[in-house]
């Protein structure tokens, strides 16, 4: 009789108990996901509650089976030749430590929730892009640490291989693409420092237009006649930003151009006559008050230069009021009888 024989009976019998806990176990933690995933979503009320039961149930399914498996190898391990315990070792060693990352992998949704909440809950969007950004490379960086681990369960070695081969890649890769490393951190630093949100009205100097969208890599501007450009993010967060949309009010000014020989008793006249229109006018701000005063005497006309400051800084409502505003100050020096100059006309009465 095989003295191995027996011992083969035995690893058999422990496969075949431990096939069985172990589909058992996949099937308590298909139920257990099934479950609370059905729970999760009736509470949609509270996202981070949803977020960790929804990532506790996806966890459960790699968890369960790879500890009912690990714990049944290693309370067998005497039935195994001794030549084959490190292998079975090694073997639950992995599945555990495959378990665990995938584990992390699932809860860090449960951190992106709660960001993503307190996204919500500001008035500026470009949290709710730094969000997932954030979530990604979190992501990625719980898959490279895990892969690496896995791998230095089965050889340190090549583990360290493998960590040396990535710095190096990492160098390379970052000699490589300094323009888009330079884009992703202006993207950050816009994230950061915030100088718009999407939606706003902004002026770069070359470009006035509405911010569409803020990627990794550029940000998307709809210009003032319709058309989208692409602006690299390293290229927009060095140059200096007007964010026409948070101005708090608009500053206007213009000119009315009487006739170089209106006598001066009219030009006070036209004077005072505007001032008045644009003394407490609509949207007027208080701490700015309207400027009325005689710029110069030209080579065709007296010009009058007027200023004032128009709140909400909405221009389309601030253009309203500049027309009736033109018109009534047209209308008021009609009636007064002084006559404006329109440029090459003859200046006689």
């Amino acid at each position: 009789m095989n003295p191995s024989a027996p011992l083969v009976a035995d690893i058999k019998d422990v496969l075949v108990d431990s096939a069985g806990l172990l589909a058992l176990a996949l099937a308590i933690g298909w139920v257990i996901k099934k479950v609370l995933g059905w729970l999760a979503q009736r509470m949609s009320q509270s996202p981070i509650a949803q977020a960790a039961v929804t990532a506790f149930g996806k966890s459960t399914q790699f968890l369960l089976p790879a500890y009912t498996l690990s714990l049944l190898l290693d309370h067998n391990i005497h039935h195994f030749p001794e030549s084959k315990q490190a292998l079975v070792i090694t073997t639950y060693t992995l599945l555990l430590s495959i378990a665990h990352t995938a584990t992390v992998f699932q809860l860090i949704a449960v951190p992106i929730a709660w960001a993503q909440k307190m996204a919500d809950e500001t008035d500026n969007k470009l949290d709710d892009v730094l969000v997932p950004m954030i979530g990604t490379v979190t992501k990625v960086g719980v898959v490279m640490v895990g892969s690496v681990k896995a791998v230095s369960i089965f050889d340190p070695e090549i583990a360290k291989s493998v960590l040396a081969l990535l710095a190096t890649g990492a160098v390379a890769i970052g000699f490589a693409a300094q323009d888009t490393i330079k884009n992703i951190f202006g993207a950050v630093m816009l994230i950061i420092d915030q100088p718009f949100t999407l939606g706003d009205v902004v002026n770069i100097g070359t470009h006035e237009g509405k911010i569409e969208a803020l990627g990794l890599r550029s940000t998307t501007i709809i210009l003032l006649d319709g058309q989208r450009v692409a602006i690299p993010n390293g290229d927009l967060a060095s140059r200096a930003i007007t964010n026409v949309t948070r101005r708090e009010f608009i500053r206007a000014q213009d000119l009315v151009h009487l006739e170089m020989n209106t006598p001066v008793e009219k030009i006070e006249e036209a004077l005072k006559i505007i001032r008045e229109l644009v003394t407490n006018h609509e949207g007027h701000d208080h701490r700015h008050p309207p400027a009325v005063h005689v710029l110069e005497f030209g080579e065709w006309a007296v010009n009058i230069r007027f200023m004032y400051w128009y709140r909400p800084a909405i221009s389309s409502k601030q253009l309203e009021f500049n027309q009736k505003l033109m018109l009534q100050i047209v209308e008021r020096l009609q009636k007064a009888n002084i006559r404006l100059a329109s440029q090459g006309t003859p200046q006689t009465r």
